[in-house]
Order: structure tokens, then C-alpha cells, then sequence
């Protein structure tokens, strides 16, 4: 196993078929895990939303990334830690990371507690989700398709609401030991021990697809 920098296109394309979203998220940095020469997960670093960006670090003077999806389609043993633990290695530093495992999905953020994030507890961003298409969908989601009052909008459709699962809150920090004190010490959330614990999660939905590496498209 090897992890190599990929596109963009190609980490939407694994996303696509195989991540229960179904949905490409906002794209800094993807990484992929290659086997014998065919890509068999992908990791994407995005961009965290607006409230985190502005009040999870005091002083903040590094970047602040999403680990916002995940995906891998082998078998291999510890695939899916291989994957985050090296791609972790190839952000620039120092930088901290951020990323949450969905409960509504059977996550509890077994990858996250094998590589040695830092759990800061459950956290529900908002009050409901909508039903769109049969799908629960986030009222940022709505936002950013020009619907500006997302509660409005549903009373006038007749769309229906549902209560949010918790999503479980991980930090990681990426730099030398002197960078990640520092970063740690900004930190404004208290870090909860024990880690959660739930079922074996799974960080794929789908049939697998072939995607050969060819190290040109880099």
C-alpha cells in the first residue's frame, strides 16, 4: 500500500459511488490509497464550516482543515488508518484537522481513536435536518442552492423535518512537537476520554469501481 496525492476529479468520482453522502464536499487537498496500482480509497481535506473556522482556536495562525470524506474499498487490514495516518503527513505545517464521525451512519470515529485524534465530545450544529428527495439534508446545503429561509421554505412545500443525530468531534494536529503544543494549547474544547464506542463503522456504500493510478494526472 502506498498514498499518493490525487485530483480532485478522481476523489469525486470514489465519493460519488461509494460514500453514503453521495456528495462531493469543498476541496483542498485529496489523497488516495494505491494497491498494485489501482486506487482503492480516497481521503479529502476541505474546508470547516464558518463557526469552526471562527471559534474552536484562540489566535489561530495556521490552517485549519476538514477531514471531510473518507472512503476505501479493500479489505486490507488497517486500510483505512494507513490511509489518514500517512495523507496526515503530507499536509503542510503546522495545520490542524478537524472531522467528525455521524452517528446517524453507525460512526463512532474508529479510524480517528486508531491513529490518536482528540476527542472533544458530541456536538449537534443544528436543530433539524430537511427531507429532501427522501434524503436528510443540512439547512447549509439549502443555503448554498439560494434557499435563504430554509424553515419557510419547508412549511411552504410541505417538507418534512427530522431531529439530527450527534456527530462525534475529533481534532488532530499536524507539525513538530513545539507547533502541536501550541496548537493544542489554543484549542478551546476539553478533550473527553473515553473515546465512543459503536459497531465497526464502514466508510463506504456502493459497488467498488475501477481506477487505475497514473501518476501524469498529478
Amino acid at each position: 500500500m502506498k498514498v499518493v496525492e490525487l485530483p480532485k476529479a478522481q476523489c469525486d468520482q470514489l465519493v460519488a459511488a461509494r460514500h453514503y453522502s453521495r456528495s462531493p464536499s469543498i476541496f483542498w487537498r485529496g489523497f488516495g490509497l494505491v494497491i498494485d496500482g489501482w486506487v482503492e480509497g480516497c481521503v479529502v481535506y476541505g474546508q470547516p464550516s464558518p463557526p469552526i473556522q471562527r471559534h474552536a482556536f484562540r489566535d489561530r495562525d495556521f490552517r485549519l482543515y476538514e477531514l471531510a470524506r473518507l472512503v476505501i474499498q479493500t479489505n486490507e487490514r488497517n486500510a483505512a488508518s494507513f490511509l489518514v495516518g500517512r495523507s496526515l503527513r503530507m499536509l503542510e505545517e503546522p495545520c490542524a484537522v478537524i472531522s467528525y464521525a455521524d452517528s446517524a451512519h453507525g460512526h463512532a470515529g474508529i479510524v480517528y481513536q486508531a491513529t490518536n485524534w482528540i476527542y472533544t465530545g458530541a456536538t449537534i450544529s443544528h436543530d433539524v435536518l430537511y427531507m429532501v428527495d427522501g434524503k436528510p439534508t443540512h439547512p447549509m446545503t439549502l443555503r448554498d442552492s439560494g434557499i435563504t429561509a430554509p424553515m419557510e421554505w419547508a412549511k411552504a412545500n410541505g417538507i418534512q423535518t427530522v431531529k439530527p443525530q450527534p456527530k462525534h468531534r475529533y481534532f488532530q494536529f499536524v507539525g513538530n512537537r513545539k507547533q502541536v503544543q501550541k496548537m493544542r494549547s489554543l484549542l478551546k474544547y476539553e478533550e473527553v476520554n473515553p473515546y465512543p464506542k459503536l459497531p465497526k463503522s464502514t466508510y463506504e456504500n456502493g459497488s467498488r469501481i475501477a481506477i487505475a493510478f497514473q501518476e501524469q494526472l498529478l
